[in-house]
């Protein structure tokens, strides 16, 4: 049995975004773990089941997706953390989705 690359991709960015976004958030690491599990669903599920239908899977959907991401998960963070950081929302989102990118990478591709 072949696992989708779908399935894939969710299950190597959630072994790292989570733990990732986790670390940065002391005194609230389960809480935003759990909240990043939840938020990194959102988007990479759509971004890799819906997008490369709209956009292809070229340049335009990896710029879309990931941007979006970034965006959206940046702003869950920030609405969710306490206290308010908009800088650390948006460096644990950046870091996070450049680390799952890069692991994404480093995975063979058929």
């Amino acid at each position: 049995m072949r696992i989708p690359g779908y399935l894939i991709a969710w299950v190597v960015t959630l072994l790292v975004e989570v733990p990732c976004v986790a670390a940065l958030y002391r005194g609230q690491r389960l809480k935003m773990g759990l909240v990043c599990a939840v938020a990194t669903s959102a988007t990479n599920l759509p971004m890799n089941l819906l997008l490369p239908h709209w956009l292809g899977t070229g340049l335009l959907f990896l710029l879309v997706g990931e941007t979006a991401a970034v965006v959206l998960e940046a702003a869950v963070y920030f609405a969710v953390s306490r206290p308010r950081n908009l800088p650390l929302a948006m460096i644990a989102s950046a870091l996070a989705n450049g680390l799952s990118f890069a692991a994404g990478l480093a995975l063979p591709h058929p």
